[in-house]
């Protein structure tokens, strides 16, 4: 559960070897191949709902630009209920949950890995998709096995009348969407992105002496078919590949070298039926990393695999004007590949034994019956699943919502259900790497389950002008797994991580606020969170009453995005982030016991860092803006005044801990974007 930044990995390695409610029913109508709005106002990018949050995707160009691009994740991390991230923290935490609790998917498939390193980049190119998704609290009887939350893209899968590019160009990536008509019932789209940022930034990017060399590459193919006029068959296709290398500027003969990839593809057909519509999807999601040290006197390397294939059919039917019947049967097989430590030059370490591959089934069957009474509607789910990895486990997991409308525009919803996890993920490190590893349920990791509930208001004011939310929910998790083992230790024991996992329970509780103004010259939104993250693992202390703050609480969360066309051809925007520092654990002594280095820490997380906060500016000039036509240059500017967050925490001499950030200076951009 110690999750050390990779600069505490580095130092003691270098020590060691020498230095729904009713409108939630999809729409039953043919999609539209282009809309036209005659309007000076921009429509609202993000709608709110008693359920679910919906982000327009085409609309997502307007948001504040960071480094010179809009991402969608990055918009997402600024809503209330969704933590905020730092500059190594790149996880999405829903309601306090961790991060792999959410189900971060596209067109229906998960990724399991959705960001790139740092997390000042998600691994979507936003003009690839329509529009995103986001299901924090509620959850309905056919959502997939999931705690947290559930964050959907959906791949633009219109027929389009003419061949489109749409890309942007600026100093640390560029992308480019291609749309291509292919003919009147098919049509292709193909998106990248690559990334150079060492070629202008790489002096900035050091970490304690340590020189950063590091890119990613981004790929979406989607090729949709509309078959009949009923019918829609929708390919899609996704990969991303990110590479980090770290090396000691001083001359010493050592280095670390991380490699990690993300691979989605997903078929899904989708039929019209008379006041219904069924979809049937098919995909494969997988995640690989692989950890490479090197040392003029030893050699290590990891590798862990993990992956899934899910065969899903959702049914949705309209019995009366009023009452919907939603249903859902899901079958699930994945494989994984344990970590495993391989080493040379360590002939005082025994090596481990290779873990042996994985496999797992998960069967799961789920029903909604949605009823609307005038100003009053229910919804009743139950959601039932089996899971076999050489254990059996089961799940009957019930879902109860009430939703009622006082008056036009305004909404009151109470949810109280069931969840139910079948896999875990533990790390060696924390800072937000991808040295994070997946782990089945078995007999000794039972699954994870929770019971959870939430109040929520919603309200749209000044015909449409402004919208308001606000949400208290509660959530209690019982058998979670985290690691104890830091690197160090690991090596000490002969890399046997299996002796370092603990179990335990949580707690997620707290309150969440949102005012956004949709439309006029000036529009965004202000987000509050107060949120309780807390975990209890007997292992860790001897106290069954002890409660400990999750690494990734942050209890409070200030953000303001504001956007502003104040003139034909100007846009201007701010993000500004304020948030509590992260929690984490002092050392207090250190010393040596039979050649090995024994740590002792005072009370775990009961330490937190100085208040995190950063101002973002972004400026954008069409320079043409005509007939679907663009083109334009967007200057922006991260950290502008250069504020040196804590993100990491490092005992040097007589353990006095540092505090390093690896972006402590502003960072400009500029790009160059186009749409013809």
């Amino acid at each position: 559960m110690r999750k050390f930044p990779l600069i505490t990995f580095l130092f003691w390695s270098s020590l060691f070897f020498g230095q729904a409610t009713l409108d939630s029913i999809p729409l039953l109508t043919k999609e539209l191949d282009e809309v036209v709005v005659v309007d000076k106002q921009q429509s609202s990018l993000l709608e709110l709902r008693s359920n679910k949050s919906l982000i327009d995707m085409s609309a997502i160009k307007h948001i504040p630009k960071v480094l010179g691009t809009s991402d969608p994740v990055r918009y997402l991390q600024s809503l209330s209920g969704i933590q905020t991230n730092n500059e190594t923290t790149s996880g999405i935490h829903v309601q306090g949950c961790d991060d792999y609790q959410t189900m971060v998917s596209i067109n229906g498939a998960p990724v399991y890995y959705p960001n790139h390193l740092l997390g000042l980049f998600s691994t979507f190119i936003s003009s690839h998709f329509q529009r995103m998704t986001v299901e924090q609290a509620e959850h309905r009887g056919t959502m997939e096995n999931r705690i947290g939350g559930l964050i959907n893209l959906e791949t633009k899968h219109f027929q389009p009348k003419k061949f489109e590019l749409e890309g942007n160009i600026g100093l640390i990536n560029s992308d480019l969407t291609l749309t291509i008509p292919c003919g009147k019932k098919t049509a292709l789209y193909l998106s990248g992105r690559g990334s150079y940022i060492n070629a202008l930034y790489g002096k900035f990017l050091k970490v304690d002496e340590m020189n950063i060399g590091y890119y990613f590459l981004d790929t979406n193919l989607t090729y949709a078919i509309q078959a009949t006029e009923k019918d829609e068959i929708v390919l899609s296709g996704f990969f991303s590949r990110d590479k980090i290398g770290l090396t000691d500027s001083g001359g010493t003969a050592f280095g670390v070298g991380i490699k990690w990839h993300n691979m989605v593809g997903s078929l899904y057909w989708n039929r019209q039926l008379q006041g219904g519509n069924y979809r049937a999807t098919l995909s494969y999601s997988g995640f690989n990393n692989v950890i490479d040290i090197e040392n003029v006197f030893a050699d290590v390397d990891t590798e862990a695999l993990w992956s899934s294939v899910d065969f899903k059919n959702r049914l949705n039917k309209r019995l009366k004007d009023n009452m919907f019947l939603s249903s859902s049967i899901d079958f699930t097989h994945y494989y994984t590949k344990p970590l495993n430590f391989l080493h040379s030059g360590l002939d005082f370490i025994k090596q481990s034994e290779p873990k042996l591959p994985q496999h797992a089934e998960e069967f799961a069957i789920g029903a909604d019956l949605q009823h609307r009474l005038g100003w009053f509607s229910y919804n009743v789910g139950l959601h039932g699943s089996l899971f076999y990895n050489k254990h059996c486990f089961g799940a009957c997991d019930p879902r109860l919502s009430f939703h009622f409308y006082p008056a036009g525009g305004h909404e009151i919803s109470l949810h109280g259900g069931c969840y139910t996890q079948f896999f875990h993920k533990a790390g060696l490190t924390g800072g937000g790497l991808p040295t994070d590893f997946f782990l089945l349920a078995d007999k000794k990791n039972s699954p994870e389950r929770a019971i959870g509930t939430n109040l929520r208001y919603t309200a749209t004011l000044l015909n449409g002008m402004l919208s308001f939310q606000m949400e208290g929910y509660f959530k209690q998790i019982y058998g979670v797994v985290e690691s104890l083992g830091n690197i160090l230790q690991l090596i000490n024991q002969g890399f046997n991580y299996d002796e370092y996992l603990i179990n335990g329970d949580g707690r997620n509780y707290g309150l969440n606020l949102t005012i956004q103004k949709n439309k006029g010259i000036i529009s965004g939104h202000v987000s509050y969170s107060l949120g309780y993250a807390t975990r209890k693992f007997p292992d860790l202390d001897n106290s069954q009453e002890y409660i400990y703050s999750a690494s990734h609480e942050r209890r409070h969360d200030l953000n303001i995005v504001i956007n502003s066309h104040f003139a034909k051809r100007w846009t201007i925007g701010a993000q500004f982030v304020l948030a509590s520092g992260l929690p984490y654990t002092k050392a207090e002594e250190a010393y040596i016991l039979n050649g090995k280095m024994i740590c002792k820490y005072s009370t775990f997380n009961g330490a937190h860092m100085k208040l995190y906060n950063r101002l973002d500016l972004s400026c954008s000039y069409d320079i043409i803006k005509k007939n679907g036509h663009e083109f334009g240059i967007n200057l922006s500017a991260y950290n502008v005044y250069c504020r040196k967050n804590h993100q990491f925490v490092v005992y040097r001499e007589n353990l006095k801990p540092t505090f390093g950030t690896s972006l402590s200076t502003i960072i400009p951009s500029i790009s160059i974007y186009g749409k013809f």
